[in-house]
């Protein structure tokens, strides 16, 4: 396909999404297509119970096969890989992108090296070495393996599965997300796109497939992890050109903690189309994701990765959340879920028998009838 600069209009065929001519961001001309795109069955989209959300709808991407957006990424891109004939390819990583290469190269044949940073979960690369992936841990974060993938890519002739704006078909991939909620909402309106990102590629290309099928512009706004915010910063300093982060990143939120070292000019370009939509760039700190995902598990049972609440923990605080905002939830938490400690874990605040009681209305001999059977079961 053919990729088309968004700053200097040069047109380039193949994959790559960095115009060769400027260094800039190239777009792919082409329309998402469903039949293209080889998609899986829609992804849910339900309205929130969550009171901070005010009925806002929610893209459930955690329902993906492998947990997130990355497989509709990863399913274009090796495709790519594929086409181009070749032997092997290779991922950056900080968790989902991973999981979704090592399953979009199980399904293919294709031998993948994947690049995680060193405090990526166990739970993760297991789940990679699963579907046969060579894992290699290095460096502190997205930054640190994307730079590592771009060299070893360029040396030994390797397609690079980026997912940023390096890889055309990252962004182009994610359109399908617009489309599919075009198609889910029918005549209803949306007024307001909201994804966490990293880079962008999510939020931009939900919203260009959005547009592509026929909706009018839109607000896009993104949540960062406050501990590693370079977007955020540049919004909110209404700078135009986004600097890497380079001090201290202390946040949980591993999957967008990205410090853009060596292609922050592709976070400038995103940053651009938010703010030139009426958008929005915050940043939630982890005490706020962390409300937000038990808030989403109370409220809509949905297991919600830490990364994923940055952008409905922003809509909620600037109160921008309503019946005309979906929010693209673009993981799931299981791996975080399952890798928590549970031996002599706190259990404050969890529900219990009596509580339970008290809301369903059983009255307390609920309570005497489970702690007796408890009494009986252990003696």
């Amino acid at each position: 396909m053919t990729a088309e600069c968004q700053r200097c209009g040069h047109r380039q065929e193949g994959p790559r999404g960095i115009c060769t001519r400027c260094g800039h961001v190239a777009l792919y001309e082409q329309p998402w297509q469903l039949a293209d795109a080889a998609a899986s069955p829609p992804t849910p989209l339900v309205r929130s119970r969550v009171p901070a959300l005010s009925g806002a709808w929610l893209k459930v991407e955690g329902q993906n096969p492998s947990g997130s957006f990355k497989d509709r990424v990863m399913r274009v891109l090796v495709r790519e890989a594929i086409e181009v004939g070749a032997r092997g390819a290779v991922v950056a990583s900080s968790g989902n992108a991973a999981v979704a290469a090592a399953a979009a190269c199980a399904r293919e044949g294709l031998p993948l090296l994947v690049l995680v940073p060193d405090a990526v979960s166990p739970a993760a690369v297991a789940m990679v070495r699963l579907r046969g992936g060579a894992v290699v841990r290095a460096g502190e974060g997205p930054a640190a393996v994307h730079g590592l993938a771009s060299r070893l890519a360029t040396a030994f002739g390797l397609p690079n599965l980026a997912s940023t704006f390096g890889a055309a078909g990252c962004e182009w991939a994610c359109r399908g997300i617009g489309h599919e909620v075009h198609a889910q909402l029918g005549s209803q309106r949306v007024v307001r796109l909201a994804a966490s990102i990293s880079v962008g590629p999510v939020l931009l290309g939900a919203g260009t497939g959005l547009a592509e099928a026929g909706r009018p512009p839109i607000e896009l706004v993104a949540g960062q992890a406050a501990g590693c915010a370079p977007i955020a910063r540049a919004f909110d300093e209404g700078a135009d050109e986004v600097l890497p982060w380079t001090g201290p990143a202390p946040t949980a939120a591993l999957a967008i903690a990205d410090r853009l070292t060596g292609y922050a000019d592709e976070a400038s370009y995103a940053l651009g189309r938010i703010r030139a939509s009426g958008g929005v760039v915050g940043a939630a700190t982890d005490e706020e994701m962390l409300l937000m995902r038990e808030a989403f598990a109370r409220y809509d049972g949905l297991d919600v990765e830490l990364a994923s609440c940055a952008a409905p923990a922003v809509l909620a605080r600037l109160g921008l959340a309503d019946p005309e905002t979906v929010c693209v939830l673009t993981g799931a938490g299981t791996k975080e879920t399952l890798s928590r400690p549970t031996e002599d874990a706190s259990t404050d605040g969890e529900p219990s028998v009596g509580s339970f009681a008290e809301r369903a209305g059983t009255g307390p001999a609920l309570v005497e009838e489970v702690t007796a059977w408890v009494h009986s079961s252990r003696s």
